[in-house]
């Protein structure tokens, strides 16, 4: 079963659980800018591949890959 994810701004606080138990900052990270003095997400990495605010992630039961828009 195939589950979808459209990453959105607030990721990093409503990410589904099979997202957010993976995020271990080494494969998979939050990335962050730096917007008039605040962060401000601005997408998911995974591996090489960044998913950024509008794409999906998908996850199989193994292994997560990004969906462009």
């Amino acid at each position: 079963m195939i589950e979808h994810y459209t990453v959105t701004k607030d990721a990093d606080r409503l990410a589904p659980n099979w997202l957010a138990s993976r995020i271990n900052y080494k494969t998979i990270k939050l990335l962050y800018r730096d917007k008039d003095g605040h962060a401000e997400l601005k997408g998911v990495k995974i591996g090489d591949e960044v998913a950024q605010i509008g794409d999906t992630v998908q996850f199989n039961g193994r292994r997560l890959s990004v969906g462009r828009r």
